[in-house]
């Protein structure tokens, strides 16, 4: 054996998914649905039943089986979802043996009526900082509204229309409904007039007996000490604020709010799915949830239940995600269900911003910061021996003593805020500051630990610092005062907004909305107004513009998948940087920024609203079609094209092989369309189809280029109808051909952290009198549906049992701290269908472990990817 000389800080998640204790059994079962995601809660699970009728008797069975072991925690009694969520401790063992114990799992679960067995998953609270302004005024709240880039303050002025009567559920972290511009209360004749308080203050779904205390009101009063960040409060505001200064985008609708987290911590999913049921039968004319996870598949019993509500014909919004820097494929879910509305962020026009004097510099500088901008003066010097470079103040090895005492220069990249911040503190530095990498502006670090402040600036700013700081003495000066500042990057894609598609290769996400540096109500006890950046953000204004939509004459008894279509028809179409041609692609921007009056008052529909070509090994999806439907009274006509947008580069192949660049990278390969009809013309009340059949580039298909653009419909004549355009991507390549193992894994490793790696040629001793445990350290280079491990007896060749239970939808690894590999344990044990684990005899063994290839199929072994580990010898 050797130290591992692989650079990994392993994720503990699958361990924690397997050692589940004697609920083993049931992870085994059949009907069990492993998670996507990597916070399973331990003992905890989700039963659906086939019909409400089976809930009583299964109530009592498992109530009879495990006495005291067992607590219901949810009853689900809907037509959208029967079910229950309960949890299970460890059996006394005079009580139940375990061999009983698992006896009645697979009893209670081998009944008919019970369709599926989920874990219950730990849905963590959007982790994002508010930055309080304190100084609010009229020049700046509307300066910093981004209703022109949207063209709701047209819809406001010249249609007249806020929303009033439209019933939007908000599914968060509660709100502070006191609050002036959120009406004052609670209640009938209040702006936040439905909704409740599903979990209470403690709330937190990863302590191991969670305090639940509902309330009869979502009220966020969680103090400025909790460490709560106010992100309920926030999102209402963004849909319905309204003040003498402050306008959200339907300041006229009702809102509801189901709260679901608690001050602090995360929830479960199993509350996710009260609350959509709650919010649904409330009446809500759209949901919104400003939450999710990046696992990019669309499984799971909440993703399930907000399916199922939108195919009602409930418009369900969800955020994509904010890991847009981790690469392609990391769009999370919810967000990616069947129906639902996912939703990217664009920037704003404008940010607020703190300004530091300079000595040498005639102009204040702008910076960004999480925390207060009153800070100390000082001087800065260089806080990386080569700033400037791919790993500034990454390793602490290269950090001059010179810092100490002194503010830290720094360029973004490589490791993490928290990272550099914690390594120049440690090092004395006072402060750190931190210049963008990739020509931005002024941005705001997530530093949420940091011991020194730590402020974002632009990057022509940090060269010109670094420059003078060569020269001679620095010195800073802070005056604490926030203003607003026009954004470099307005109304493009944010750069944290998640990358698609989804695994099974569907656009998301859908549609943008502002979502970076957007401003709006906090709770009073953090000063009643902030700046908050997310896909949380722009999720809440979307609901807010289909608010907006459902209150025209033309939203009447219009629903779900129509109104979508009805924002990508008429969206905007970003460059990638402003000042530039090419398209960003539709991975990033969905079908672009909602335009909210076009979209109310044109009266041309083209359904679907998007188009997925998939990639190269089937033919199935090379031809779509697509139906322009006119609704006005005037014939329209169109010419039709193929607008290119950039391709998304995922891979480096040369340099990292199949592990995703992060971020994206892009190249102006195209592919052409074939389209049926060049032009056309629609009379009123008739529809067209028009056939579009595509030819992706000509690049290497090892190279797996997402290709992608706009099949653009150019107007003959605007008085009678905009502009549409339909999205559409494609892959080059067999997405079936991806490595799902990355090189030099998985490995056995004798710890946890994966610090000691066995070779193929050495042998692994397995003492299990010591307890001790062998750990299959493994990295996913791509999602896979399948994760299967067998042990193999090395003297009969033959395969007794299962390492531990299949897997399902499980998301690829990325390069950042705590997501680059994960840890599984094996004591010893294997699994027979049905059975508990059982003791392998001494011996000596292998683990052969086989992750599903993307789109392979389970029963053709050449579909996995395989690997056999060295020899384990178990003894006593």
């Amino acid at each position: 054996m050797k130290p591992s000389s692989i650079s990994i800080v392993p994720l503990f998640a699958l361990a924690t998914f397997y050692l589940q204790g004697t609920t083993d059994a049931l992870l085994h079962h059949s009907k069990y649905k492993a998670s996507p995601s990597d916070d399973v809660i331990t003992g905890r699970y989700i039963v659906e039943f086939a019909n409400q009728e089976a809930a009583n008797p299964f109530v009592h069975s498992l109530s009879t089986s495990f006495e005291h072991d067992v607590k219901i925690h949810e009853q689900f009694k809907h037509d959208l979802f029967h079910g229950l969520s309960f949890n299970l401790h460890d059996p006394n063992p005079s009580l139940v043996t375990a061999s009983s114990y698992d006896e009645k799992l697979q009893e209670l679960f081998d009944h008919e009526h019970v369709t599926a067995v989920y874990p219950i998953r730990a849905i963590q609270r959007p982790e994002l900082t508010a930055i309080p302004v304190t100084n609010q005024n009229e020049n700046i709240a509307q300066t910093i509204l981004p209703h022109q880039l949207t063209q709701v303050d047209r819809v406001h002025k010249e249609l007249k229309n806020t929303g009033k009567g439209i019933v939007v559920g908000i599914i968060d972290s509660g709100v502070d409904y006191k609050h002036p511009a959120l009406g004052g209360g609670f209640g009938k004749g209040y702006k936040v007039r439905y909704g409740e308080d599903l979990v209470g203050d403690k709330y937190d779904s990863n302590q191991p007996n969670p305090i639940v205390r509902p309330g009869p009101t979502p009220l966020d009063n969680c103090g400025a000490a909790s460490g709560a960040s106010g992100h309920g409060t926030h999102v209402s505001g963004i849909v319905a604020g309204s003040s003498a200064n402050f306008t959200g985008v339907a300041p006229d609708a009702t809102l509801g709010m189901w709260r679901v987290f608690g001050c602090t911590g995360s929830t479960g999913n199993d509350i996710i799915i009260k609350a959509l049921l709650k919010a649904y039968d409330a009446g809500s004319d759209i949901i919104s949830l400003s939450l999710g996870d990046n696992s990019g598949w669309s499984e799971g019993p909440d993703t399930i239940v907000a399916s199922r509500i939108a195919k009602k014909g409930v418009p369900v919004v969800i955020a994509a995600g904010n890991a847009g820097q981790s690469g392609a494929f990391t769009v999370g879910s919810p967000s990616t269900g069947e129906g639902v509305i996912s939703v990217a962020s664009f920037d704003n026009a404008h940010n607020l911003v703190y300004k530091f004097k300079a000595t040498g510099f005639s102009d204040a500088i702008a910076y960004a910061s999480s925390q207060s901008g009153k800070f100390p003066s000082g001087d800065i010097v260089a806080g990386d021996k080569a700033v400037g470079g791919t790993k500034d103040a990454c390793d602490p090895s290269t950090i001059p003593a010179t810092v100490k005492g002194n503010y830290g220069l720094v360029k973004r990249g490589s490791c993490t805020f928290s990272i550099k911040s914690a390594n120049l503190a440690k090092a004395g530095a006072i402060g750190v500051v931190v210049y963008d990498n990739a020509g931005g502006d002024a941005f705001t670090p997530s530093a949420p630990d940091a011991k020194v402040p730590v402020m974002g600036i632009a990057q022509k700013d940090g060269e010109a610092l670094l420059a003078a700081i060569k020269k001679g003495k620095v010195s800073l000066t802070f005056d604490g005062k926030l203003s607003p500042v026009p954004l470099a990057s307005a109304k493009t894609v944010s750069s944290f907004s998640s990358v698609g598609a989804s695994y099974e290769l569907d656009l998301r996400p859908n549609i943008g909305a502002p979502g970076g540096d957007i401003y709006s109500t906090l709770p009073r006890y953090l000063g009643s107004w902030g700046m908050m950046s997310g896909t949380s953000m722009a999720t809440p204004y979307l609901s807010g513009s289909i608010a907006l939509y459902l209150k025209s004459a033309k939203g009447k008894n219009k629903k779900g998948t129509y109104i979508m279509e009805e924002f990508q028809n008429y969206a905007y179409k970003a460059p990638v940087q402003n000042g530039e041609k090419a398209i960003d692609s539709p991975l990033r921007q969905g079908a672009g920024l909602i335009q909210v009056y076009d979209t109310i008052q044109q009266n041309v529909h083209i359904t679907p609203g998007q188009f997925s070509f998939n990639d190269t090994s089937s033919n199935q999806y090379k031809t779509q079609t697509f139906t322009i439907t006119n609704h006005g009274s005037k014939t329209v006509s169109y010419q039709i094209s193929n607008n290119v947008s950039l391709s998304v580069v995922p891979y480096d192949l040369a340099t990292s092989g199949y592990t995703y660049i992060q971020p994206i990278n892009y190249t102006t390969a195209a592919a052409k369309l074939r389209i049926s009809k060049k032009s056309i013309k629609v009379a009123p009340g008739k529809s067209v189809k028009v056939k579009v059949s595509v030819i992706p580039p000509h690049t290497d298909v090892k190279q797996h280029i997402m290709y992608g653009g706009y099949v653009q419909l150019k107007s003959s004549n605007k008085k009678n109808g905009l502009d549409l355009s339909i999205p559409y991507f494609g892959v080059v390549g067999r997405q079936k051909d991806l490595p799902i193992f990355d090189q030099d894994f998985p490995y056995l490793s004798s710890n946890s952290n994966g610090t000691v790696a066995y070779e193929k040629n050495e042998t692994f001793v397995l003492n299990r009198s010591k307890k001790a445990e062998a750990y299959i350290i493994t990295r996913l280079l791509s999602g896979t549906a399948l994760l299967q491990g067998d042990v193999v007896d090395v003297k009969s060749h033959k395969v007794i049992g299962k390492a531990f239970p299949d897997q399902t939808y499980l998301a690829r690894n990325t390069l950042n701290p705590t997501e680059q590999a994960q840890s599984i344990p094996w004591d010893g044990s294997y699994y027979k269908s049905g059975n508990k684990p059982i003791p392998v005899p001494k011996g000596t063994y292998e683990i052969t472990v086989r992750a599903l290839h993307i789109f392979g199929n389970p029963k053709k072994q050449a579909d996995f990817d395989t690997w056999t580990s060295g020899h384990i010898r178990v003894t006593n």
